[in-house]
């Protein structure tokens, strides 16, 4: 078929091109005509190139798969994994996954494939990472969400922070601050080659289930000082537009 002659095509001028031809003693009096009337003309590439013997063929590539946690896809992790090979006895190879790796990316290693008369094929990795508890990720940038109460919300306050590498970093909430907000650590975020991301951080403001009479009385003064404002004027009003 003409897909089926397509491939050979491209296969015969691959290796023309790479020199696999000389190299397996073909160069001689080998083939010196166009490509293109190969592909237009009847019969087989490779008949006409070699007089009925195929172009030695490079290896398979091989694909396996990894799971690391969050922390190791961000700082990196040295591997050990075990390949089939033609024998009984499973290769074993090591390796490190690059540190900033995403979820379900693809790695490649060169020449670690099947053995072939051209050369081994290559070996792919896809990288598997398992969520983080407390962090997230959006593009180079890692996020956490922080819980800050109702008073730190609304009066302000340095409230600390951890980070993926094991210390601490205050971040200033400012007052007033919404549910939802984002702050931004610069440079605490993930680290590829000379990118670095940031630390985004979203409060979620915690409402107490529970008051004690003393903190209840004294959120129900601050209602009455409160009442003439109304957080819900402006989104009536859009509502009626």
């Amino acid at each position: 078929s003409d897909d089926k002659k397509r491939a050979e095509y491209d296969e015969a001028r691959s290796l023309y091109e790479s020199g696999a031809f000389k190299q397996q003693g073909f160069g001689g009096g080998g083939f010196t005509g166009d490509f293109n009337d190969l592909f237009s003309s009847g019969g087989d590439i490779f008949s006409t190139i070699f007089g009925g013997r195929r172009a030695p063929r490079r290896g398979s590539d091989i694909q396996t798969e990894v799971t690391i946690s969050f922390r190791e896809s961000i700082f990196g992790k040295e591997v050990s994994l075990k390949l089939a090979s033609q024998g009984n006895t499973p290769t074993s190879i090591t390796t490190r996954i690059p540190a900033g790796v995403n979820d379900r990316a693809k790695i490649r290693i060169k020449g670690r494939g099947a053995p072939g008369e051209a050369g081994p094929g290559d070996l792919y990795i896809i990288v598997h990472v398992t969520p983080h508890p407390v962090f997230g990720r959006k593009g180079e940038n890692l996020t956490i969400t922080l819980p800050v109460t109702f008073t730190e919300a609304t009066l302000g306050a340095d409230v600390p922070v951890p980070t993926l590498e094991g210390d601490e970093v205050k971040v200033r909430i400012t007052s007033g601050s919404h549910n939802g907000k984002t702050l931004r650590v610069k440079g605490r975020g993930v680290k590829k080659g000379v990118n670095v991301g940031d630390l985004l951080v979203t409060l979620e403001v915690q409402v107490p289930q529970r008051l004690e009479s003393d903190a209840q009385a004294t959120l129900e003064k601050f209602a009455q000082l409160t009442k003439e404002h109304d957080p819900r004027l402006e989104w009536k009003n859009q509502a009626k537009s």
